[in-house]
């Protein structure tokens, strides 16, 4: 893979090896499905696990929290901020402005949140393949290719099962779904 069109653009591993996938024609669609949810769960988590635990965890006491917005603004001060730890905090300050419990604020935003990084997420692999066709190492049919698949995988993820490994901080969720099949004699999942 290091030979491929995407070697030097700013896109993790995994995300590469989903752009690579997307454009490959060899490659079908429930490994395209399971390498993006693979990218964009790992994507959210990494940096981000211990604020989702700790906001998940937020409540789970039974203690009656008389201040929500300023126990949950501790928590997010507690942890180093991201792009999507900026969203979750305005998400879930907007839900508990508009009256919601805490518990369905963090839930509501988490979900929320996720599915804007969905949309980042290819939208980040989009600009890298026209990065690399303008720089030259991708060509136009493996930029159409690209664009068409992320639209294709686009439609099929299965989003609440990225939420739910999301919220579990689950980075494995996608592993064995992902794993690329090397053999005849290896099962299909």
């Amino acid at each position: 893979m290091t030979d491929g069109p995407f070697k030097n653009l700013k896109l993790d591993s995994r995300s590469r090896r989903f752009a690579e996938a997307v454009q490959n024609e060899a490659e079908d669609h429930d490994t395209r499905c399971a390498l993006g949810s693979d990218a964009i769960v790992n994507g959210i988590l990494s940096g981000n696990d211990g604020l989702i635990r700790d906001l998940q965890s937020h409540g789970a006491d039974g203690q009656l929290d008389l201040d929500p917005k300023g126990s949950i603004k501790g928590i997010f001060e507690k942890h180093d901020k991201s792009e999507f730890s900026d969203d979750l905090q305005r998400e879930v300050a907007m839900r508990l402005h508009d009256g919601e419990s805490s518990r369905d604020a963090i839930d509501k935003a988490l979900n929320a949140c996720v599915e804007t990084n969905i949309g980042k997420t290819l939208t980040r692999i989009q600009e890298a393949g026209l990065e690399a066709h303008r720089e030259g190492p991708m060509h136009r049919d493996q930029l159409d290719r690209l664009n068409e698949g992320l639209g294709e995988v686009s439609k099929s993820l299965d989003r609440a099962r990225i939420q739910d490994a999301v919220k579990s901080c689950d980075k494995n969720a996608f592993k064995l779904d992902a794993k690329k099949r090397t053999g005849l004699d290896d099962p299909i999942l």
